[in-house]
């Protein structure tokens, strides 16, 4: 019942595909990357971003019709530039996902005797909230990995859902840029598999943290799998981007670019700038500072409720990841091994943005429901 509306415009099953272009979707940014895969190894081949245009950063900050809303419409300039961008893809099988919780995650504990059973008591769920339509939504469920807590006769369940007229219009617009869209995932699945590239025992639990413009996720992940999730809608990247846009009159964009340019090499920056970047750190600490105390009290929770292993690191990814020494400031302040989620690029692969940009798209477009 739940995935055959999916079937419709995704692959969530097994594709015999060994490379991927996914692309990162975000209010901001799309970011794309090629990922192909040899045995057990994966290479990031090449790598693209997409800032919005002017016209969409004003629909944005301005507001406009419901039948055209700003965040649509900054997606639809992007994409635009990705079909410019075709001919730097020599693959055209495309998995994306998009941030700032326009596709919603859920976890559920149900009543279910065996898996047989999980469908129909997460629509039991989903019926307990009115505001829940099921003809307008797009739905897919599965069974979360036993190390999660639960008494006999109950399961937990992980519940993927997105707005059907809003999939088939960015499916749509994928597809006439030139690629072919295969699967869609939320950020807490693709941040799963993700992991398991990195982490050299997957057995071993680690904490996924992405950085995204409207909100951190924050994702237990084990053995490719979510475990439990937590969505901290307030403490989004746009806390460091839109104060400093606001105070020296730039755009998130180019606050964005300033601070990438400052992650990459700070040697390079002019004299006469110091000032502002002096000012960006600010805002940067203190952002970092009150995002390490969520995390701090996530891993808290976990380790009391026993969601199968304690995390035993930490990985960073998303547009944050970007900001300068980020790794460094959380390792010192969780206390936990910190690192940038990156893994090998090619000699083709562009080397001027750090590869962590890249980290939901690449790990989704290489994972994407192999193991599905």
């Amino acid at each position: 019942m739940f995935a055959a509306p999916f079937q419709k415009i995704t692959n969530l099953f097994k594709n015999p595909r060994m490379g991927w272009v996914g692309l990162d979707i975000s209010r901001n940014a799309i970011h794309m990357a090629q990922v192909e895969k040899l045995g057990n190894q994966y290479t990031l081949d090449a790598r693209w971003t997409a800032f919005p245009s002017a016209a969409s950063h004003a629909a944005i900050d301005n507001g406009d019709s419901p039948a055209e809303p700003g965040p649509q419409r900054a997606m639809q300039s992007m994409i635009e530039q990705a079909e410019k961008a075709r001919s730097l893809f020599s693959l055209s099988a495309t998995a994306f996902t998009i941030g700032d919780e326009a596709i919603d995650y859920r976890e559920f504990d149900v009543k279910a005797k065996d898996s047989e059973g999980l469908d129909q008591a997460v629509e039991s769920e989903l019926e307990k909230d009115s505001s829940f339509d099921f003809e307008a939504n797009l739905v897919k469920a599965w069974e979360l990995p036993v190390t999660r807590r639960t008494t006999e006769n109950r399961r937990s369940a992980a519940v993927v859902s997105a707005d059907y007229a809003f999939t088939i219009w960015l499916g749509e617009m994928v597809t006439r840029a030139g690629y072919t869209p295969e699967v869609l995932d939320a950020i807490p699945c693709a941040l799963a598999r993700s992991a398991e590239m990195v982490v050299a025992v997957p057995e071993q639990s680690c904490l996924m943290v992405h950085l995204g413009d409207a909100c951190t996720t924050l994702t237990q992940a084990q053995q490719g799998l979510p475990v439990v999730t937590r969505v901290l809608s307030h403490h989004g990247f746009e806390n460091v981007l839109l104060p400093l846009g606001r105070e020296f009159a730039l755009s998130p964009t180019e606050v964005y670019l300033l601070i990438l340019k400052a992650s990459q090499a700070s040697q390079d920056i002019q004299h006469s700038s110091s000032e502002l970047l002096e000012i960006v750190s600010e805002y940067q600490v203190r952002f970092v500072h009150s995002l390490a105390a969520e995390i701090y009290r996530t891993l808290e929770y976990l380790r009391a409720e026993q969601y199968g292993d304690d995390p035993t690191e930490i990985l960073v990814c998303g547009s944050g990841s970007v900001m300068p020494k980020v790794c460094e400031q959380l390792e010192q302040l969780v206390e936990l091994p910190t690192q940038r989620w990156t893994i090998p690029s090619s000699h083709e692969s562009s080397p001027g943005l750090p590869a962590s940009l890249y980290a939901v798209a690449a790990g989704l477009s290489a994972i994407a429901w192999e193991r599905s």
